[in-house]
């Protein structure tokens, strides 16, 4: 799971022109997510109004297709080192009307909410320009106006740590002897 941007992305993160808006998306995925016998996933946009975005081809639900994300608020503490490794608190607003019908049900499952990141820019909602990220939600938690849950990698084994390729092409430096 490498960071990966596309060049639009990566320039409206360095320059951040007042004209280009980067919305931040997550999608909550999980077997008892269901409605009318097929997969219903949570999907919210940190945004003030509702949006339409193409998910990437080979998004587990709905891949290639433009779906809906509920404005819905939400945040995320800073990472840190918890029981399954770099885990953050992440707390969304207002969404007992979406959540509610799912979460007794997905609760008395042993199986983790699958919680993917995307990032968008306003102008190109068709093209993913940060992530996907795949992560679970788990230890979530609900009060009377917010769902909270930690966040944790899915699986840090697969992580892609190195994107470069070291070869004696590129880098002969390497194999010299001093």
């Amino acid at each position: 799971m490498p960071i990966s941007a596309t060049q639009a992305w990566a320039e409206a993160a360095a320059s951040a022109p007042k004209d280009e808006v980067m919305l931040i998306t997550i999608e909550l995925i999980h077997p008892t997510f269901v409605e009318n016998g097929q997969p219903a996933p949570i999907r919210a946009v940190r945004n003030s109004v509702d949006v339409s975005f193409r998910l990437e081809d080979g998004a587990p639900v709905g891949g290639g297709n433009v779906v809906p994300f509920k404005a819905i608020p939400f945040e995320i503490d800073y990472p840190r080192i918890g029981n399954l490794g770099a885990e953050a608190t992440i707390r969304l607003d207002n969404v007992n009307r979406e959540a509610s019908r799912y979460l007794h049900e997905a609760v008395k499952l042993n199986t983790p909410i699958q919680a993917i990141f995307r990032g968008y820019l306003a102008s190109d909602p068709n093209t993913v320009g940060q992530g996907p990220y795949k992560l679970i939600l788990r230890n979530v938690k609900r009060t009377a106006r917010q769902l909270e849950g930690q966040l944790a990698i899915a699986r840090p084994q697969n992580m892609r740590v190195m994107r470069e390729v070291y070869d004696m092409v590129r880098f002969p430096s390497l194999l010299q002897v001093s």
